[in-house]
């Protein structure tokens, strides 16, 4: 029997027993709290951590065993769960860039039937800027994303403690007491570094046991609020996460980089109304976050809009999940990784198959091997045959819209990235396919990320030898080469870091940060002749590149050009109204232009 088959049999009688009436005007709370791998909560089976709140969530609930991200990034991932389309879909698949303007979400079709709608967000990841704010009455992410890069990226606010999630949300939500609401709430302290007081001294997994004790406790508060308020027993309430977190799992340390299940794997734990009866309480078949968007319009009676693409998983067969990485690509020219997640696979009645299309291409039966670590495409090479066919068709049905360029990393957004530990440049690539294979990458990376985190923790003499190792391992690592530069550039020596970015534009004339790191250092040399050419130069790769606008801007004022300056910073602040040179800055500079 054929795995397509199994899913169908056992989804068909999942939803039989998925039935009960449901009230109009139901509140919606949905809470993501980032990074939370599955296996580590007690509801799952874990035992090192204790997580009494979120394992309440499926008492009278349902909890989904196998649910899956579609992208191990806190902005695609959130992108996959409003708009309920993949990754490649909507073009985000990097943190840092713009989800589409036009993209219908889930809070955009709430707010169109007359729900009140509000997210309360714990990171700058995804601040107003990147785009889901759309459909949200009130969005409240207090984060300011300044364009220059600042001299001490930790230094820029780019996250929230829970703690303060909560009692915001608390606030809105008593102020809006009997309404008709959807509340997105959003925890970001699973994600390093850790600051919970109990995590502090500790490293890998007991770091991160502690600080999803603290997050529970924060889930606890929001709970004990929604009760008070007479919110819990007529609210359907939803717990997720976007990603999990590798925590050592197949050499990776945090997330991103590969798509095992150690970052795939996430909880989905529904808490239904107290009138609504009838649901299983544990679901079995593998489903993915692009699922909960059409799932709770379902539950409410409300269509869902053509352009989601996931499935109701109140009256619907589950899907094959479908799961990607382009970091290594867009980062360094590696080779994708996109793969398949489905409930049965041929020659394992019981198990269930996750197919990963790579250089030497993967495949799990993940009922007998649960941590991935028998590869087993090999052995089963027309099976993994079956999982490139449905993988093409998935990609063939839904085009790719983004451009073939890489990704467009919002300038205001680089300095939080690299801070969190993320590329923050946005690397040019070649092409959308071939490159090594991640896997036989991994030293190399591990030593690229190693040296980052050295130079964001102000070490850049470790943080200069560790890029050179990388760069040793390939001469032609632009990031590597790039924040190289920046290192020297910090240990006070800028020649150097002068020669590495001309390198980097050798090798890869169309990498635009290369360009503004260099027009950065002729412009505080005052070689505005040189400086303005690099920023051109930068503008011309990426005509959006607003940090580029103001950066010229910056020249054409200091060379008494007045108008042009003008020009320059009203097309930048179009683009991002709340950066640093907007507001009195541009005032001052409208009396000069005169």
């Amino acid at each position: 029997m054929s795995w397509q088959r199994r899913v169908g049999i056992a989804a068909g009688i999942a939803a039989t027993v998925f039935a009960g009436t449901v009230r109009a005007a139901t509140p919606v709370i949905l809470i993501s709290v980032d990074t939370l791998r599955a296996d580590r909560l007690g509801a799952y089976g874990y035992k090192g951590a204790r997580t009494p709140n979120i394992d309440a969530l499926a008492h009278n609930g349902t909890l989904f065993a196998q649910a899956g991200s579609q992208i191990p990034l806190t902005l695609p991932s959130h992108t996959s769960l409003f708009t309920s389309s993949y990754p490649f879909e909507t073009g985000v698949e990097e943190n840092g860039e713009r989800v589409p303007r036009g993209a219908v979400t889930l809070a955009s079709v709430l707010q169109a039937h007359g729900y009140k709608t509000a997210a309360f967000i714990g990171s700058c990841l995804l601040n107003r800027e990147m785009g889901l704010s759309r459909g949200f009455d009130f969005y409240d992410s207090p984060f300011s994303l300044q364009s220059g890069v600042a001299e001490n990226p930790y230094s820029l606010r780019v996250r929230r403690d829970g703690a303060l999630v909560v009692r915001a949300a608390r606030q809105w939500l008593d102020a809006n007491r009997g309404e008709t609401v959807f509340a997105f709430i959003h925890l970001f302290d699973l994600h390093t570094p850790y600051s919970a007081p109990a995590a502090a001294g500790r490293t890998g997994s007991a770091a991160y046991d502690a600080e999803l004790e603290y997050a529970d406790q924060a889930i606890g508060r929001l709970r004990q609020a929604l009760e008070q308020g007479g919110w819990w027993e007529r609210s359907l309430v939803i717990l997720l996460a976007d990603h999990g977190e590798s925590l050592g799992d197949h050499g990776e340390a945090s997330h991103g980089y590969f798509i095992y299940q150690s970052t795939l794997q996430v909880p989905l734990i529904v808490h239904w109304p107290l009138n609504s009866a009838g649901h299983p309480a544990r679901v079995e078949e593998p489903v993915g976050l692009i699922d909960v968007a059409p799932t709770v319009l379902g539950f409410l009676h409300i269509a869902a809009p053509p352009s989601f693409h996931g499935v109701n998983l109140l009256d619907a067969v589950p899907q094959a999940v479908y799961s990607e990485s382009m970091y290594t690509r867009d980062a360094f020219q590696w080779a994708p990784l996109r793969g398949l997640r489905v409930g049965s696979h041929v020659g394992s009645p019981v198990g269930s198959g996750q197919y990963i299309q790579a250089p030497r291409p993967e495949l799990y039966d993940l009922q007998a091997d649960p941590r991935e670590l028998s590869n087993i495409a090999g052995a089963n090479a027309a099976e993994a045959h079956s999982f490139e066919e449905q993988l093409g068709k998935l990609l063939a049905q839904f085009a790719p819209k983004r451009s073939a360029s890489g990704p467009d990393i919002l300038p205001l957004a680089r300095g939080a990235l690299e801070s969190l530990g993320y590329l923050g440049g946005g690397a040019h690539t070649g092409g959308r396919g071939g490159g090594p294979d991640p896997k036989d990458k991994l030293a190399e990376y591990n030593l690229y990320e190693k040296a980052l985190t050295a130079l964001y923790g102000g070490r850049p003499d470790s943080a200069i030898a560790g890029f050179r190792a990388a760069l040793a391992e390939d001469p032609h690592n632009t990031l590597a080469r790039y924040y190289l530069g920046d290192a020297y550039l910090r240990s006070g020596k800028p020649d150097d870091a002068l020669r590495e970015w001309t390198a980097a534009l050798a090798f890869d004339p169309e990498y635009a940060p290369a360009d503004e790191a260099i027009g950065a250092l002729w412009l505080a040399r005052q070689d505005y002749a040189k400086a303005r050419g690099f920023f051109e130069q930068a503008l011309a790769v990426a005509p959006e590149d607003y940090a580029a606008q103001f950066e010229l801007g910056m020249v054409a004022q200091r060379q008494g050009q007045f108008k042009e300056a003008l020009q320059r910073f009203e097309t930048g602040c179009k683009a991002a109204p709340e950066a640093s040179e907007c507001g009195q800055p541009l005032q001052a500079l409208r009396e000069k232009a005169k």
